[in-house]
């Protein structure tokens, strides 16, 4: 594509994303001190190549989804926020443990954007409990907060009636600590260790057991999503549709850490990036229209992880 081309690419995805109308050519003509006519041509070489489209006979164009792509691709890789920029939003996630930390970054990174966010983190069942400690939390709920090898804290609720008494619940957690292998055995060695005890504690232990998935599935944590209410795209029920599908199931791809990428089709853009978490590597996807703002949109991708990054470091 030449200069000439890749300018007006350029200024027709800029002003749509700014006004969500289709841009005539007479203002990419004044912007660029060319004709109507000339910009006209370029119009039509650049539907050809894929990148602008018009809705209809009387309408100015909009970029296509290659039409956003290429001007997306100009912000990466992000210009960094600047130190002062970082150091607050460090500060905001100092002291959050585990899903705590999460809910913080989604909040941050929403803020930021003023788009959904979703932050995720996979499957950690191969990770071991460095500390375990049980306690009631109703007469028919068990709670164990488990913290794992990460730096990451989990809580279980266990549904226990009646629930067990304060020597019981003692003996259960030391038979935890003892415990010495990866999460995903745990189940199995508390059903064993069941076997061959009183069956107060063999109860408690049994019903541990069987919650005890909770702790390794993979965790995810959304914010923001009626920011996008106020897009002109909410008009459209399939593109909310297509975007609490998105949010409510987000993908399960690990991202590479710090790594800032984008992907989007007709209706939904993402813009995404690893993020620490603990010693772990989770993902932060931010969600919004094809006409999203892209450049602050990876900027804030970028940034949110580098502070998420530092705070783990410092931990």
């Amino acid at each position: 594509m030449n200069e000439r081309r890749a300018r007006i690419l350029d200024l027709v995805a800029a002003s749509y994303i700014r006004t969500a109308r289709a841009v005539p050519s007479a203002r990419i003509a004044q912007r660029l001190s060319l004709s109507s006519a000339t910009v006209r041509n370029e119009f039509g070489a650049l539907a050809e190549e894929g990148y602008l489209q018009q809705s209809h006979a009387s309408s100015g164009r909009i970029p296509t989804v290659l039409g956003f792509k290429r001007y997306a691709a100009r912000f990466l890789p992000p210009r960094p926020l600047s130190r002062r920029a970082r150091e607050h939003f460090a500060s905001r996630l100092e002291r959050q443990p585990g899903e705590g930390l999460m809910e913080q970054l989604a909040n941050v990174a929403a803020e930021l954007s003023g788009y959904a966010v979703v932050v995720t983190l996979p499957a950690d069942d191969h990770l071991h409990a460095v500390e375990i400690h049980l306690s009631l939390v109703t007469s028919r709920t068990l709670l164990a907060v488990v913290v794992l090898e990460n730096g990451l804290v989990r809580e279980l609720r266990v549904p226990l009636d009646p629930a067990p008494g304060d020597e019981v619940l003692d003996v259960a957690e030391r038979n935890l600590r003892q415990l010495t292998l990866p999460l995903r055995e745990v189940p199995h060695a508390l059903r064993r260790l069941a076997r061959d005890t009183d069956p107060e504690l063999a109860r408690t232990l049994k019903a541990i057991a069987s919650a005890w998935p909770d702790v390794t599935s993979r965790r995810s944590v959304h914010a923001g999503l009626r920011r996008l209410f106020d897009e002109p795209e909410a008009r459209d029920p399939d593109f909310v549709r297509l975007v609490v599908e998105l949010v409510e199931e987000p993908s399960a791809d690990v991202a590479e850490p710090d790594a800032v990428g984008f992907a989007l089709d007709e209706a939904v853009a993402r813009v995404r990036s690893g993020v620490a978490l603990g010693s772990g590597v989770g993902s932060l996807t931010l969600i919004g229209p094809a006409r999203m703002r892209y450049g602050a949109a990876v900027r804030v991708a970028s940034g949110v992880a580098a502070a998420a990054r530092d705070t783990s470091a410092n931990a």
